[in-house]
């Protein structure tokens, strides 16, 4: 009788142990962007998913200055620092180890995209970057950094 109350606490374990790592991943944690240029920090704000860049592999312009946000839409914001600066907000948990309704702020051109994202393991981030529709957007594949 013994054997068998073994058996079955060994089973329950197992099973637990299989319910725990079935748990949906998290893109919180600091992450390189595709272009391998640069890294954003995701992180909870509220409810949803941002994003802030944390890391640059040249940070500084040819004249040795901080990198700003001179492409910005909007002149007041071009003297503002890239590094810190929020890219990703607004991602909302929409599934399993998905998130959509967000918005990407890209500074080489100062558009800012609907987004949404994905993870297929723990170490890969799929980001799909569009205006209007989401099947003439792009997507890029980061990967978690540490």
């Amino acid at each position: 009788m013994r054997m068998i109350s073994f058996a079955y606490a060994v089973l329950i374990a197992l099973l637990c142990t299989t319910a725990a790592g079935a748990e949906s991943q998290t893109p919180v944690g600091t992450w390189l962007h595709a272009n391998r240029r640069i890294q954003v920090e995701i992180y909870p704000c509220g409810n949803v998913l941002c994003g802030r860049i944390v890391w640059f592999k040249w940070p500084n312009d040819a004249q040795g200055v901080p990198l700003v946000d001179l492409k910005n839409r909007n002149p007041a914001l071009r003297s503002r620092p890239l590094l810190g600066l929020t890219v990703l907000r607004g991602l909302r948990r929409a599934g399993q180890n998905t998130w959509t309704d967000g918005r990407i702020y890209n500074p080489d051109d100062g558009v800012d995209y609907q987004a949404e994202m994905s993870m297929r393991d723990d170490n890969t981030l799929r980001l799909r970057a569009y205006v209007l529709l989401r099947t003439l957007g792009k997507t890029l594949i980061w990967t978690r950094v540490g």
